[in-house]
């Protein structure tokens, strides 16, 4: 069992090289069973969490660079998965190595995670259409024969954003159940509530900053302020205080009757944005149970 980090440079280079072994192997073999790129890209961000857990940062680049260079020999007839799984999915795992070094609530770890797979494959969508002039969005659209609807660009970005956030999800009970097993110790930081405040309210900031320029980047940011919306609920509720059961109940029918009516009355976009009144309330219920009533 692997239980504290290699300090040697033999130790470092052995452990990075079989860990980029175990990656070739599993890019040589979708080769032949294309199926097994799905699970590459669970199996990748594990063994780059061990990496940056297990060595030194400064030898992390040598390992991606490695991985990545290895990953495209091998699949140089469609160098398109390297780019579109498994370069996001290395920069994933090292996210996932901080957040869990740094002990960051599990909850904005994946979610930041998902963002930076995000981030990077719709990136990797105009490079890859340059390269092998394959364009993938437009592969997906006439699969699901969406061409010419409208609001495309908002259906691409959230199909992308909640396939990103679904891969995340399984990468980390990947990740941590691999580290459980490895006897690597995860523990999760007492003060959560107020990173997962802060992430709740840095989105619903930029939510309505693009509400008025982008109405796509909006709902991406929107439904990243409802995961966290989620936790908190759960939070305030596990607090076991029958007033916060009050609270929330009542705010939860004033929400579902003041959407319908701001929908009927002004369409989706206006509805979205009582939405977003309605988390902002959530975090009000938590500064006051954490900073006037003093919760233990």
């Amino acid at each position: 069992m692997i239980t504290k980090k290699f300090t040697s440079v033999a130790q470092c280079i052995t452990f990075m090289a079989i860990m980029a072994a175990i990656n070739v192997i599993f890019v040589l073999l979708t080769t032949f069973v294309p199926f097994l790129l799905f699970l590459l890209v669970f199996v990748l961000p594990l063994s780059c969490t061990l990496v940056v857990l297990m060595c030194p940062k400064k030898y992390f680049l040598i390992y991606a660079f490695a991985t990545i260079g290895l990953c495209l020999i091998v699949t140089i007839y469609n160098i398109s998965d390297t780019l579109f799984y498994i370069i996001p999915s290395i920069l994933t795992g090292f996210a996932f190595a901080i957040c869990v070094e740094q002990k960051i609530p599990y909850s904005i770890a994946i979610m930041l995670a998902t963002f930076i797979q995000f981030g990077l494959s719709y990136a990797a969508i105009p490079l890859i259409k340059l390269i092998t002039h394959v364009d993938i969005l437009l592969t997906i659209e006439s699969a699901f024969n969406i061409e010419g609807i409208d609001n495309l660009l908002l259906f691409e970005l959230s199909a992308v954003f909640i396939v990103s956030f679904m891969q995340e999800v399984v990468s980390f009970i990947v990740i941590r159940y691999g580290l459980q097993k490895m006897n690597y110790k995860i523990e999760e930081r007492k003060d959560s509530i107020l990173y997962l405040s802060f992430a709740l309210l840095l989105n619903l900031f930029l939510s309505l900053l693009f509400v008025l320029l982008n109405w796509s980047v909006f709902i991406i940011f929107l439904m990243s302020a409802i995961y966290f919306g989620i936790f908190i609920a759960l939070w305030i509720i596990c607090l076991q205080k029958t007033i916060n059961y009050f609270i929330l109940l009542g705010l939860s029918l004033v929400l579902i009757f003041v959407f319908a009516a701001v929908y009927s009355a002004f369409g989706m976009q206006a509805g979205l944005l009582v939405l977003i009144g309605y988390l902002f309330s959530l975090l009000i219920i938590v500064f006051i149970n954490n900073c006037l009533v003093k919760t233990k």
